[in-house]
């Protein structure tokens, strides 16, 4: 292995895992998503205005997203990205996503 490559830094041995004011990298970047994409902003809107409970509003939103992430790899043979894709999915915090777009 040639030890000349870039290095990576990994913060979250020590479980210190916030990110931009977020609470890990993940939920940064669908919050990101979320709020930049028509599509997805409008599923995040129909999400917030939702009669129920933050906690209900965020598992009907990671379902609707869980949806098209399941239709984008369907055809994906299993490889270490679809695994590392999924992964990160369920670090997302969706309650947190939520909550910040409340007002």
């Amino acid at each position: 292995m040639n030890n000349n490559s870039s290095t990576v830094s990994i913060a979250t041995v020590a479980g210190d895992t916030a990110y931009n004011g977020w609470s890990n990298r993940e939920t940064w970047l669908v919050s990101l998503w979320l709020n930049n994409d028509e599509s997805l902003y409008s599923q995040l809107l129909a999400a917030v205005e939702l009669n129920e409970s933050a906690s209900i509003k965020a598992e009907w939103l990671a379902e609707r997203v869980q949806e098209q992430l399941d239709w984008y790899l369907e055809d994906q043979a299993a490889s270490l990205w679809v695994d590392m894709l999924r992964g990160s999915f369920y670090r997302v915090d969706w309650v947190e996503i939520v909550r910040a777009n409340l007002e």
